[in-house]
């Protein structure tokens, strides 16, 4: 029965790896007066705020704003978050910690919360509606995808299925939106492949197997970099 659900999980897994077609692996080009928001859970508020200290010295929110004001000096970067924040919280914070700031460009970060505590069809309900009020405002939209609770690279982490679930609902919503994804989901998992070879449940991109440590803040920002065309 264990190596049968093991399998399983491991056909997940690969499955995730397929990135869908289409609209969703567009970049955005950005410009002189961009102003760019990172609109998440704990792990953008952590990115922002740069802590827990001992095991963060560079957010990945300022090390993304330090890449692109490289090439356009005017260009702003700002985060809106809570921790064990849903979707149902970034809808919370868009009257009082998003639009007031005039944001260009929001990035979606969110999804471990909610596969630990919600359905799928809130969370897709909720994704669908935040989208289409920032699309309202006129806000460009990127959309990513959950990254981990737990860092095994074979399956075996308790959460695996519902991240794998909440997953494929952001890559299913960024399409029919029509907004580019990052898929950080895929990135993490084939990153464990090539750099866990002791199958450990963290230490590798995180410091508990959710948040991010130094070497994951680089990494997100690495990819968040790659969803912007300058």
């Amino acid at each position: 029965m264990l190596f049968q659900r093991t399998t399983s999980l491991l056909l997940v897994f690969a499955s995730a790896s397929v990135m869908p077609a289409g609209e969703t692996m567009k970049q955005i080009t950005v410009k002189d007066g961009d102003r760019i928001l990172f609109l998440g859970d704990s792990l953008t508020y952590l990115g922002g705020k740069e802590e827990p200290k001992k095991h963060v010295t560079k957010g990945y929110v300022r090390i993304v704003e330090e890449a692109l004001q490289k090439k356009h000096k005017s260009i702003d970067v700002h985060w809106a978050s809570t921790g064990g924040g849903t979707v149902q919280t970034l809808l919370s914070l868009l009257d009082k910690q998003v639009l007031p700031k005039r944001p260009t460009i929001v990035v979606i970060q969110i999804g471990c919360n909610d596969a630990r505590g919600s359905t799928k069809e809130k969370f897709e309900a909720g994704l669908e509606e935040l989208i289409d009020r920032l699309h309202k405002e006129k806000i460009q939209v990127i959309q990513c995808t959950c990254t981990s609770v737990g860092e095994k690279h074979d399956g075996t982490n308790p959460a695996d299925k519902n991240l794998e679930v909440f997953a494929k609902v952001a890559r299913e919503v960024a399409m029919r939106k029509k907004v580019p994804l990052n898929d950080l989901r895929v990135a993490f998992v084939e990153h464990w492949r090539k750099n866990n070879p002791d199958n450990k449940s963290s230490g590798i991109l995180t410091y508990d197997g959710n948040h991010w440590n130094q070497a994951g803040m680089e990494f997100v920002a690495e990819h968040m970099l790659k969803m912007f065309k300058q």
